[in-house]
């Protein structure tokens, strides 16, 4: 071989030609196409970080050799003898058809391992095969803007491909939902199992999937709600619904189903509390008959017979109420214990004010209670008596209460101790008063009496008090208590000072 002989670049090796043999298996093919991609990324880099074209002086041009070769003969490339432009434009054209050899891979192992594509697109993946084949060749004759041609080609029918696969998935994704639609589990199986095979790890596939596999449960389930519907009992309709939820909630037309087994649950429910209710109410038992009423309105706040139920129940209620509290004042008014008796009315009058008997009855306890508090207290204080305008209005008082409609043997015993009262006050009484007619003497209710030796006043019967002063002695104080018989009273100062 000569010199020059050893400069000339040989043809190289198909990148693709293991496409014209039977693969090994599938780990093989898989392994082949990594590397493929790997060596392909591997020239760019390496063609990218070597090659730095620089400025050479022109050589002198060697005078022509002759050719005595066989111009029929095929020649080899000398990249070598390419001039600097012309040789990065061949690198270029090198560099963009391993770019699109490294697409094509890619794009085959998404449909062979991802998308099963021997399943459904084999004929049109043989035919992009045989067009990455017309791109090996011709990489191998380093006819690269060719390869590049013939290898997007090969991309563009994978893509087809590819595009082709997504349309059959999305048509098996749209059969499926069909026929859980209409409760067809065989054929909702069939078609989700293909869906699978072109797209297996694909999230909604899956959900669909495990949709299908709960269909036959959810069938049996709707059957057995709609017999507890038919029989009406929607309580175990709507509890078995909700268990079709719990397996399958996008099932078609469960929501309207709940809705519709919720319904009629609430109407039975309804009719439920208003017959208690109105039991309840025959039987006067009105707490709990409200409470049954408003559970119905609970549920149906519109219903018309709750509501007449508890206007029937008020109206019965307080009749029942207001007869309650009349007792109750009758019962006390008797007992004279007054303020019970006005409590009571007052109850009543709270209920409605226009009630007669309850007005006229107030009026009545008040009038007693009045009148027993006042004679208690004359009783208590019995020498107010003596002074003439308590005296006066002690017999009105008397007068009155000897009117009133309840006199028990409680309020008769203050009538007649104020009566006794009355008539011993009612008479004069004489008060002989003694002193040393030295002293100034003064008696309340009466005026100053000046000094005197003896003097005899006509009192009514009554506390009185008499002050006595004189020089060089101590004032005296006293307090006397004029009755019928009292003994004659010294009011003389004795006390020196």
């Amino acid at each position: 071989m000569s010199e020059r002989d050893s400069d000339i670049i040989q043809p190289l090796e198909a990148p693709l030609s293991h496409l014209s043999k039977p693969a090994a298996g599938k780990r093989l093919a898989v392994d082949w196409r990594i590397v493929a991609v790997s060596l392909a990324v591997a020239g760019v880099l390496v063609f990218a970080f070597t090659w730095r074209p620089e400025v050479q002086p022109a050589a002198p041009k060697a005078p022509a050799a002759a050719d005595n070769t066989d111009p029929s003969a095929p020649r080899a490339r000398n990249s070598d003898s390419l001039a600097p432009f012309a040789q990065v434009q061949r690198e270029r054209a090198r560099e963009q058809a391993q770019q699109a050899l490294a697409a094509f891979v890619e794009q085959q192992i998404q449909l062979e391992e991802n998308m099963h594509v021997a399943q459904w697109g084999q004929q049109q993946l043989d035919l992009a095969m045989a067009q990455a084949q017309d791109g090996d060749a011709e990489f191998a004759a380093e006819n690269f803007a060719q390869s590049l041609v013939a290898y997007e080609k090969a991309a563009g029918t994978l893509t087809d491909l590819i595009a082709q696969g997504e349309r059959i998935f999305d048509d098996y994704v749209q059969q499926t939902e069909q026929h859980l639609d209409s409760l067809n589990a065989d054929e909702a199986r069939v078609a989700i199992q293909r869906a699978l095979d072109i797209k297996a790890d694909d999230s909604y596939a899956q959900q669909l999937r495990a949709r299908v596999q709960h269909l036959p449960e959810v069938i049996t389930l709707l059957r057995t709600a709609k017999n507890h519907e038919l029989g009406e009992r929607p309580a175990q309709a709507l509890e078995v619904y909700n268990q079709v939820a719990a397996l399958d909630p996008a099932t078609k037309g469960l929501d309207q189903l709940r809705a519709e087994a919720a319904a009629a649950q609430s109407d039975n429910k309804v009719a439920q509390h208003l017959s208690r209710g109105f039991k309840l109410l025959d039987n006067q038992q009105f707490d709990q008959a409200r409470a049954a009423f408003n559970s119905a309105l609970a549920i149906e706040p519109d219903n018309d017979i709750a509501k007449g139920g508890l206007a029937q129940l008020a109206k019965e209620n307080d009749l029942a109420v207001i007869k309650k509290h009349r007792a109750d004042a009758e019962q006390a008014m008797a007992a004279e214990q007054w303020q019970a008796a006005i409590d009571a009315y007052q109850a009543v009058l709270k209920m409605d004010r226009n009630i007669q008997f309850a007005a006229n009855g107030l009026g009545t306890a008040r009038a007693h209670l009045k009148a027993s508090n006042l004679l208690g207290k004359i009783a208590g204080e019995p020498h107010k008596l003596s002074r003439q305008q308590l005296y006066l209005d002690a017999i009105d008082i008397l007068n009155n209460a000897k009117t009133l409609e309840h006199r028990g043997p409680k309020l008769q015993a203050a009538i007649n101790a104020v009566d006794q009262l009355i008539i011993l006050y009612r008479d004069p009484v004489d008060v002989v008063l003694v002193s040393d007619n030295a002293t100034e003497v003064i008696m309340s209710n009466v005026g100053e009496l000046g000094r005197f030796d003896r003097k005899t006043l006509s009192l009514r019967p009554g506390q009185y008090t008499i002050r006595g002063s004189q020089d060089g002695c101590r004032d005296i104080y006293m307090s006397i208590e004029v009755l019928p018989g009292i003994s004659p009273v010294d009011v003389s100062c004795q006390e020196s000072l």
